[in-house]
């Protein structure tokens, strides 16, 4: 059994999406609110300086520029976010070529994102990948945290036990551009890091990890 995972943003996309969706999703449903921005760069830099984590910005940059915008509502300005995005160049060559070998090949192909999966899915769709693993939105909060780190680890092992997998038994590739993403480079057979610094390009290739350009 093969199994190739990939991280959404900056991985497959070209470009990060959180921000853009909450600009992209505002100007739909409340236009006011992007008078707010100003206060979501400020409540970024807070998280930045380590007043609160990940989950806590998130949910509060949704309350703040989205308001109570329901699931479906969600979900279908996701649709439209991601294939904007698709018309539009946003997919990462590299990842791409991967994608093909990794189909060729007949590997399951997951995506795992710290990106919201209302939208996530969306992106996936438009790759023709059907399992997302991504953050939940429950209406006002996130269940189970941000998928991050340890917890998108733990979240890849309850998936891959729930399809009668062992990630430790079986073949693997993660492909990530981010280092918050080492437990899961780590634990794959085929470490894939992506990125367009060759800062970080060199730190991963020191780590033992396959290093890819997103030039």
């Amino acid at each position: 059994m093969r199994i190739a995972i990939y991280d959404l943003d900056n991985t497959l996309t070209r470009r990060a999406t959180f921000t853009p969706f909450l600009v992209f999703a505002a100007q739909r449903i409340a236009p006011w609110r992007l008078a707010l921005l100003p206060v979501w760069v400020a409540m970024m830099i807070g998280y930045r300086a380590g007043l609160y984590d990940r989950s806590r910005l998130k949910t509060r940059g949704m309350r703040l520029m989205l308001g109570m915008a329901d699931i479906a509502t969600l979900e279908k300005l996701g649709r439209q976010f991601a294939a904007r995005r698709a018309d539009n160049d946003g997919f990462m060559p590299a990842a791409l070529a991967l994608l093909e070998e990794d189909r060729t090949q007949g590997a399951r192909i997951v995506v795992a994102t710290a990106a919201f999966e209302f939208y996530a899915r969306a992106f996936a769709d438009h790759l023709r990948i059907d399992t997302v693993i991504g953050t939940r939105w429950d209406d006002c909060s996130i269940p189970g945290g941000n998928c991050h780190g340890e917890t998108k680890l733990a979240r890849v092992r309850q998936w891959a036990e729930q399809e009668g997998h062992a990630l430790d038994d079986i073949e693997l590739r993660f492909v990530s551009d981010s280092f918050a993403d080492a437990p899961l480079l780590e634990l794959a057979d085929d470490p894939i890091f992506i990125s367009a610094s060759s800062a970080k390009r060199a730190r991963a290739q020191a780590r033992g990890w396959r290093v890819l350009s997103a030039d």
